[in-house]
């Protein structure tokens, strides 16, 4: 983008729809290929925009700063009924987004309440000449781009950087019952470093802001979103939350709080796994979030208890005495395999073992393991092909999965129950 930042008419491009990605039935959308690959499931938009219904916005507009194709920013303008104000250096972006906030808004039957500027997003009162009515804004989120394949996540890898947009639209924010109202859409790899230092650049600004971390999963042993809930959109009572997405986008999500601020991470008292012990691999989200102890405290039987043997990484690994007893409809979607411990191997899983692994298991009864542990990705398809072939002249009725809890040496063989 060059020259003085515009306010972009709705352009439509019939030839570039799409349907939108996790979205209804007929809804489509200006993407391209990139604008595919990088934009916000609209599944997850209306998850948030719902959210935020409840939190009591102030009067005031909407404002996304970086706002990319713009489905987040359609979500929120016309979920809470507020207009809009969405903003995108790249002008091929901009007019993506003011295309998409029409095709939306047409769609639900609803008036677009939405403007779009092509300009820079970090120099506020450049983009507000463009208007003339007071802006005021009820609500402010925020979706910096981060390059692919960072391995590092920092913060001055954020476009814009959130230090200096935090600085451009502080001035207009309006406050509610806890302040200002922001979302902040970060890396989902983000350490605790790098969390404390995003909370470092929040407290500069805005000291003592309520604030609600939020970890948000799809399953598969990743996090899908991280994001910094602050203010008056913040939970004043849970520093956490963690959101299940469930796989019917019509379905309403699995809401896990942590009912306080102060989080006790999964304590390690590594007690090697025995035969007849359950063994759950759970969804990496959770654990990250600090909730995976809760939540366990409310699924296990009797007196159970849980024993920690992994808590990083995507395949995070606790023990237990007895099934785990499930009592929402989405809870099993916060385990990724579990089940009986029924023989341990003492070997390594590559191709010179994996016959004799296939005999164990044959003799205690499988016809079906699934390998959940992590491997190089171009020798895991192979030895799990492998694995199959060699299963096929079992006469066992036993599935499950084949693990490691961390570095220890024996595999254990678990039939799922």
């Amino acid at each position: 983008m060059t020259g003085s930042p515009r306010v972009i008419d709705s352009l439509l491009h019939p030839e570039k729809m799409n349907m939108i990605p996790y979205g209804p039935e007929g809804m489509q959308v200006h993407l391209d290929d990139m604008a595919r690959r990088l934009a916000t499931p609209w599944q997850v938009c209306m998850i948030r925009a719902r959210q935020l219904e409840g939190c009591n916005l102030p009067d005031g507009m909407v404002i996304d700063p970086a706002c990319g194709a713009g489905l987040q920013l359609a979500a929120l303008s016309n979920v809470l009924g507020k207009e809009s104000l969405g903003v995108d250096i790249d002008e091929s972006r901009a007019e993506m987004a003011a295309t998409n906030q029409q095709l939306i808004s047409d769609f639900l039957g609803l008036q677009c309440n939405a403007k779009i500027v092509v300009g820079d997003g970090t120099k506020a009162p450049e983009v507000l000449e463009l208007f003339s009515a007071e802006n005021k804004f009820a609500l402010f989120y925020f979706d910096p781009a981060r390059p692919v394949g960072s391995t590092t996540h920092a913060l001055d890898e954020m476009n814009p950087r959130l230090n200096i947009v935090l600085d451009a639209w502080k001035p207009y924010l309006m406050d509610g019952e806890r302040g200002p109202a922001l979302v902040l859409d970060l890396s989902p790899l983000l350490s605790l470093e790098r969390r404390g230092e995003v909370e470092s650049l929040v407290d500069e600004r805005w000291p003592g802001i309520n604030r609600t971390w939020q970890w948000a999963s799809r399953g598969s042993g990743r996090i899908d979103r991280l994001s910094l809930w602050l203010g008056t959109a913040a939970d004043p009572d849970n520093g956490r939350r963690f959101i299940r997405i469930p796989p019917d986008q019509f379905s309403d999500p699995l809401e896990l709080n942590s009912v306080g601020h102060s989080i006790e991470e999964p304590d390690i008292q590594k007690i090697f796994p025995r035969k007849g012990k359950q063994l759950t691999i759970l969804d990496s989200a959770l654990v990250s979030s600090g909730m995976a102890s809760t939540w366990l405290d409310g699924v296990l039987q009797n007196e159970d208890r849980a024993d920690w043997q992994v808590t990083v990484g995507r395949r995070p690994i606790v023990t237990h005495g007895e099934p785990l007893s499930l009592k929402h409809e989405l809870d099993p979607l916060l385990i990724q395999c579990t089940g009986k411990v029924v023989s341990l191997v003492r070997t390594t899983l590559d191709e010179e073992n994996i016959e004799s692994i296939a005999e164990k298991a044959i003799d205690c009864g499988f016809n079906k393991l699934t390998i959940r542990m992590g491997l190089p990705p171009e020798v895991q398809p192979v030895l799990q092909r492998g694995l199959d072939r060699l299963l096929r002249r079992s006469n066992g009725t036993k599935k499950g999965f084949i693990t490691r809890t961390g570095a220890d040496e024996h595999l254990l063989l678990c039939a799922e129950e």
